[in-house]
């Protein structure tokens, strides 16, 4: 049985990247880490993150009123 693979556009991949090397993250954490040369505002990376999670390749808990997103896929799966 094979298993799923992912495709992921760049933006994706990076966050994804984050999130295996750094563990969970805060939306400002993943910002933070993708450095300022990505340019993005911090409404692009939340709404990735969530259209993200949407397909299964994240998922969050709360604390608080932050969302803590981890990946939900191996890097293997992409």
């Amino acid at each position: 049985m094979s298993k799923k693979k992912f495709r992921l556009g760049d933006l994706q991949l990076r966050i994804m990247q984050v999130l295996w090397d750094a563990g969970p993250a805060t939306v400002a954490d993943v910002l933070e880490r993708l450095g300022p040369q990505a340019d993005l505002a911090y409404t692009t990376v939340a709404t990735m993150l969530r259209k993200m999670e949407d397909r299964g390749l994240v998922a969050h808990e709360s604390e608080g009123r932050k969302f803590i997103y981890r990946a939900a896929i191996a890097a293997d799966d992409v």
